[in-house]
């Protein structure tokens, strides 16, 4: 891959790594974005600040609570070790799954050395990344850059040749997609009357409302979803995630189409929603955390998955997709960083094992580890919201064959079994394939045996009714307030 010319569309999480893994493979990479790229100390700052630098259109997700798994664990200390060294220095803390917080210290659940992660913000995390590709020696940052369409050559096939963009033309051996969930270049295939990517789309069927805060003294809480307390109840769901620096999220979750509830956006609402959850009145006791941002809200997400080989042949040559322009996966399942660290890397290694003389071949070689490497999680994913917006919607789940053991079953026994848990744990950290857990004879047995022992309680958390209770009673306080500011108003 020496001399050959990159083109990285794109410069957030997938577009930074997708740099670093061809740059570090002899490749000369010119990065595009339309956004700001100086580099940003990293330090704790003002959560105000940091939320401002984090946030960009094209990115609402960036705000809002980020954790990297144990997959994206591996992938920064095998491949990035620079990377991962300097987020530990500026304050990102490396997180037992599952572990318990005390006052000083997060104390593991098991002896698995794998079952780590990364406890940072975003911002924090990027700001990091940029600052090491920005002095990286072969690469070509160019910001305030926006890509308008594609170049290509003839060919019943397009040879993408680079890209369009504000500032001219840029060619290049190879374009790589680092554009995200609403990636533009389908519509750009189409524009050059090639066939577009093959795309399944499905709602995660949730919005997210989350406000930071900083930890004034650290509760001795379990964090029993893996990187966070909390999780999904009955109606809605609440997590608290503590950060980098002493910073702390809580997200509400809350379905996407449930008007009724939007107004929970207001900072007392959400404060009093957040506190019926189980595992949160210790992160919203006096004294422990203080709120620094306002209620960020995010009005939905998607599951979503692109192919650029379709019936078996590449739609395009020269151009292969990477990170969330080819696969993205519901946010609180805390996969994307991870997966699109794995795949950028990844898809550098096939560039520099195939070399570029056969664009078809390395098109489908890509689109072979796309459907390994990425697609069981989206298909997870979407498996699972089906599941939850069922349980929230009052109707029936998805049909289960007789005798078949369900993830959520596995989960329920994952309290009483630790052999369970683990298993479900490197499930979660995708350090073993989604699909892997339902091979384990073992694991099943165990599960059987503790729902014989411990039937399925009803989900737990508030119900819908007891959310609006809560708007309703800030409403009520809310138009009092406002009479009693009235001069003209009526007292009677």
């Amino acid at each position: 891959m020496n001399g050959a010319r990159i083109a990285v569309v794109g410069g957030s999480m997938a577009g930074l790594m997708s740099a670093l893994a061809f740059a570090r493979s002899g490749a000369e990479v010119v990065l595009l974005d339309r956004d700001p790229m100086a580099a940003r100390p990293p330090h704790a700052g003002e959560m105000e600040v940091a939320i401002d630098a984090g946030w960009r259109k094209g990115v609402p997700q960036a705000r809002h609570t980020h954790a990297l798994a144990a997959l994206g664990r591996k992938v920064f200390r095998e491949r990035m070790p620079d990377v991962w060294a300097a987020l530990l220095e500026a304050g990102a803390i490396e997180m037992p799954f599952g572990g318990r917080l005390d006052e000083t210290a997060v104390v593991p659940r098991c002896g698995d050395a794998d079952l780590f992660g990364l406890s940072a913000r975003r911002s924090l995390v990027e700001d990091v990344l940029r600052r090491i590709v920005l002095a990286e020696r072969n690469v070509a940052v160019r910001a305030h850059v926006v890509a308008t369409g594609l170049l290509a050559g003839p060919g019943a096939v397009p040879v993408i040749e680079g890209v369009r963009t504000s500032q001219g033309e840029v060619r290049a051996d190879l374009t790589i997609d680092a554009l995200g969930r609403a990636s533009p270049v389908g519509k750009w295939l189409g524009g050059l009357g090639a066939r577009t990517p093959e795309e399944t789309a499905e709602p995660c069927g949730l919005i997210y409302l989350t406000r930071w805060y900083r930890l004034r003294s650290r509760p001795a809480v379990p964090l029993n979803a893996g990187f966070s307390a909390g999780g999904y109840g009955a109606s809605s769901g609440c997590i608290a995630c503590p950060a980098d620096n002493g910073y702390v999220s809580i997200t509400v979750m809350t379905p996407q189409g449930d008007t009724a509830l939007y107004p929970l956006a207001e900072a007392l609402a959400f404060t009093e929603a957040a506190r019926l959850h189980p595992g949160m009145s210790a992160w919203l006791a006096p004294g422990v955390c203080e709120p620094v941002s306002a209620v960020l809200r995010w009005p939905g997400c998607e599951n979503r998955f692109r192919r650029f080989v379709v019936a078996g042949e590449p739609i395009a040559l020269g151009l292969l997709g990477v990170g969330d322009s080819l696969c993205a996966t519901n946010p609180t399942y805390t996969r994307g960083i991870s997966l699109a660290a794995r795949h950028a890397f990844g898809v550098a290694d096939i560039v520099r094992a195939e070399g570029l003389g056969d664009l078809r071949r390395l098109a489908i070689r890509a689109d072979d580890l796309a459907q390994r490497a990425l697609r069981p999680w989206f298909e997870d994913s979407a498996a699972q919201d089906r599941v939850r917006n069922a349980l929230w919607s009052g109707v029936p789940g998805p049909h289960t064959p007789p005798g078949e053991v369900t993830l959520q079953q596995i989960a329920l026994a994952s309290r009483h079994d630790d052999v369970v848990w683990h298993a479900l744990a490197r499930r979660a950290g995708m350090l073993d394939a989604p699909e892997a857990i339902f091979a384990r004879t073992d694991v099943l047995e165990r599960v059987r045996s503790v729902l014989a022992r411990h039937p399925a309680l009803p989900p737990s958390g508030p119900s819908r009714d007891d959310l609006l209770q809560v708007i309703e009673a800030r409403q009520g306080l809310q138009a009092q307030a406002l009479s009693l500011s009235d001069p003209l108003s009526d007292p009677f």
